[in-house]
């Protein structure tokens, strides 16, 4: 992984993941979350779940979550290798025909900011959820 697409800021933990390590990736947000947003913790939770499951469905099985605290967020990025080099894609939730492709708009809604950066072989997508409530 490059890392090129890693939010500034000092970090605070660092996951590779596969398929079989879901729970564990969801366990280190919960007690990352839990200490700076607690009241926000949850949104974290299933927001990098969804981008995580993303990763591991679109990007080749596996990705890297790297988590970093800047002046006013959390900022949690996941990164992966994924060879498509296209934009992932927003599905609104009104289009009643889609069978997926709603992890991105669910991630979009329960944060404060996503960033979405694509090339050629990596894709990171960055979930920022506000420190100040």
């Amino acid at each position: 992984m490059t890392g090129s697409g890693s939010a500034p800021g000092r970090e605070l933990g660092r996951v590779e993941f596969g398929p079989d390590d879901l729970r564990h990736v969801r366990e280190v947000v919960r007690s990352i979350a839990r200490e700076r947003i607690p009241d926000r913790a949850d949104n974290a939770v299933l927001a990098v779940h969804e981008v995580a499951v993303n990763s591991i469905v679109h990007g080749g099985g596996h990705g890297v979550l790297r988590i970093a605290e800047t002046d006013d967020a959390l900022v949690f990025t996941v990164e992966d290798e994924d060879g498509t080099g296209t934009l992932p894609q927003l599905v609104s939730t009104t289009d009643h025909q889609a069978t997926g492709g709603r992890g991105l708009w669910i991630a979009q809604s329960l944060s404060d900011q996503l960033v979405i950066d694509t090339r050629p072989s990596y894709t990171s997508v960055r979930v920022h959820l506000s420190l100040v409530s």
